[in-house]
């Protein structure tokens, strides 16, 4: 807990209230804080919000990074960054091939860092489009998004990055300056290189051009463009999602008006930027951050480094994934496996700690926290008093576990890059999880039929999420076809998810082209089921799959070497017990996934999972594949956001796929 920071209490009162029942269109009751929103309401431009802030917050740290991991943080102010905003935005108006208005894109080609962030507020601030970019989106991908926005100029981190550009410049045509943040020693070999293709420079050039010709600020006004943000999508050619002022100060108001009231952010906390930045998530984040005068440290720029980085920071506010949550998760279950003992104190830690959340006691039990809670809190900064969970539905052992260990509210959001961020969010003092909560204030939600799938809204409360709102996109750049398939004629945004709803919130039940239906007429959510049997520590990832010839789901799935071999070690020799064998190092994840034991012991815990899932019958995989490889974006088995790429996993392993249907006729 932060030793500055006195825990958060929430009411819980976000609920959906019905606005037209004819058509099931559903609202937020919730109201802000008053003055949060008047503040709010000033700020027209993402630009304007900044300065703002920079008013309100001017020698306050904002942005900090540390050179070393053993290097404490250092800070800009606010006041410090808005002068290198002016300097980078004043210093790209003087290439010629930029134009200070909505046909200018900018590319930002870097992994997070301050440069980022600054880079793309001084294209806010001089009618620039910022357009972010990413190595796993795929060479080709990457040509069609240079080409699409015509970027001329791309702000990129490395040397290496740059030197990719110069390297593909026959099919970039409207590439003419690279700015590279950290050349080292490298930027006269790479102008050498570049020859007359292309020209160089390093950030601190663009800075000192920005300085010598200040330029006025020029923001556009509300309904300027001012991001292309392009989704990764499973297949097909990346759609860039258009991101205007007005969307996304809609959306900045939405979540303070829901959440404002309480306080939830301040100048007091700390946040560390680890999320992508080329994705809406952290760009929200951050922007949200800003408006509340939050500390922002980036981290060092390796994942692995993550825990080393956040004790250096100590931030008050973890921004996480379900997938990070449960590989938490996932490693302390490992840590007290085969000991009934340890697993008892664990279950009895987490009990412990969940009683006081159910009374809004964030405050952990002093003795479960000193046996099991304190050492895995030290090792994310010891600080943290709010989680925010976005990207996926998190499963309710995951979330509990979460909030015991941090012994803090956990609030999950609902959203995407075409709702500019979340859309619902789940209050904190909410207890129950398993939903996403009600729409955000200024979003309207509903479901929709989905006659293919023969859902009837009104009859099932259950169909497609459609939602209208500001802060909803208003199409794709350059896509017409795509756009029209987005927004339908009366502006509702089609979201492909599939959800319903339950006590006044909405859960998320798949999306609706990865709904199967089974040979028996019934209909299956593969990620439904995924969810279910990723708890399982034996595993690290599970595609489940369905054929309509089929009466029963199939799944592929990934062990988790360490567990699976103990536990076929204790299967083998007894509770407790490892045989002489157990001090022979773990054999490889393909000698593992050869083993006939391993599959019979995976499916013994699916077993015991879906029945404590409560899936029914024909929801419960009835074969499964062990594999070797595990799912990946290198290989092309999970999109750059880190969802499974199930069009690309199916065709790879179609064959696999199908042997699993026959041999479970088979038998």
């Amino acid at each position: 807990m932060s030793k500055n920071r006195e825990p958060i209490r929430f009411k819980y009162e976000n609920t959906a209230h019905i606005l037209d029942e004819a058509e099931g269109i559903r609202v937020s009751h919730t109201e802000g804080n008053p003055q949060m929103l008047a503040r709010l309401a000033e700020a027209k431009t993402v630009y304007q919000l900044f300065i703002d802030s920079v008013k309100r917050f001017s020698n306050r740290p904002f942005l900090g990074t540390h050179p070393k991991l053993t290097d404490p943080y250092s800070w800009i102010s606010f006041k410090q960054a808005h002068s290198q905003v002016l300097k980078i935005g004043s210093g790209l108006l003087q290439y010629r091939s930029v134009r200070a208005s909505s046909s200018s894109c900018i590319g930002l080609y870097a992994a997070n860092c301050p440069e980022w962030l600054m880079a793309e507020l001084s294209c806010f601030a001089y009618g620039l489009v910022a357009v972010p970019l990413y190595d796993t989106l795929g060479t080709e991908a990457l040509r069609h998004i240079y080409n699409e926005t015509e970027l001329s100029v791309v702000i990129c981190d490395t040397p290496a990055r740059a030197e990719r550009l110069i390297d593909d410049y026959t099919n970039l045509p409207n590439l003419r300056h690279i700015v590279i943040m950290h050349p080292g020693d490298q930027l006269d070999a790479l102008k050498a290189k570049a020859f007359d293709k292309v020209e160089l420079s390093s950030f601190d050039q663009l800075l000192a051009l920005g300085e010598k010709y200040p330029a006025e600020p020029r923001p556009l006004d509300e309904n300027g463009l001012i991001i292309i943000c392009y989704t990764s999508g499973t297949t097909g050619t990346p759609k860039g999602a258009m991101i205007h002022n007005s969307t996304m100060i809609s959306v900045i108001s939405s979540v303070q008006a829901s959440l404002g009231n309480q306080m939830l952010l301040t100048p007091d906390d700390v946040i560390i930027s680890f999320l992508p930045l080329a994705h809406i998530y952290e760009q929200f984040n951050e922007i949200l951050s800003l408006f509340n005068g939050v500390r922002i440290g980036y981290y060092s720029g390796d994942i692995l480094s993550l825990s080393a980085d956040m004790q250096m920071l100590q931030p008050t506010i973890f921004t996480a994934v379900p997938r990070l949550l449960e590989r938490v998760y996932d490693a302390t279950y490992a840590t007290v496996t085969g000991s009934t003992f340890k697993h008892g104190i664990l279950e009895w830690a987490l009990t412990k700690n969940c009683k006081r959340a159910d009374r809004q006691v964030y405050k952990p039990h002093a003795i479960a926290d000193t046996l099991v809670f304190k050492k895995l809190r030290a090792r994310f900064g010891g600080s943290i008093r709010l989680v925010m969970v976005s990207s996926a539905p998190i499963s309710a052992p995951v979330l509990r576990f979460t909030r015991a260990v941090f012994c803090c509210p956990v609030l999950e959001g609902y959203g995407s890059t075409e709702t500019c961020g979340p859309a619902s969010i789940s209050c904190c003092g909410d207890l129950l999880g398993s939903h996403v909560g009600a729409p955000l204030p200024k979003i309207q939600m509903k479901l929709v039929d989905v006659p293919e799938m023969e859902i009837v809204a009104s009859r099932d409360n259950k169909g497609e999420i459609c939602i209208k709102g500001k802060s909803c996109i208003k199409g794709y750049y350059k896509q017409p076809e795509k756009t029209a398939e987005l927004l339908d004629q009366d502006g509702w945004l089609h979201t492909g998810d599939v959800g319903i709803w339950s006590n006044g919130n909405l859960k998320i039940v798949d999306r609706s082209k990865h709904i199967f239906k089974l040979s028996q007429g019934e209909y299956i959510a593969p990620e439904k089921i995924e969810a279910a049997y990723r708890v399982s520590g034996l595993v690290q990832q599970v595609f489940v799959d369905g054929d309509t010839l089929s009466s029963f789901p199939v799944a592929i799935v990934i062990p988790e070497p360490a567990i699976l071999h103990r536990f076929l070690q204790e299967k083998k020799h007894g509770p407790g017990k490892h045989g002489d064998d157990s001090a022979m190092p773990v054999p490889s994840l393909k000698e593992l996934c050869a083993n006939p034991e391993s599959k019979s012991l995976i499916m013994e815990d699916f077993k015991r999972l879906g029945e404590e899932a409560g899936l029914k019958g024909f929801e419960k995989v009835g074969n499964i594949f062990l594999l070797s490889e595990p799912f990946s974006i290198e290989n092309g088995m999970l999109t750059p956001t880190m969802k499974t790429a199930r069009p690309m996993i199916r065709k790879t392993y179609a064959e696999e796929l199908a042997k699993l249907y026959t041999e479970k006729r088979a038998k």
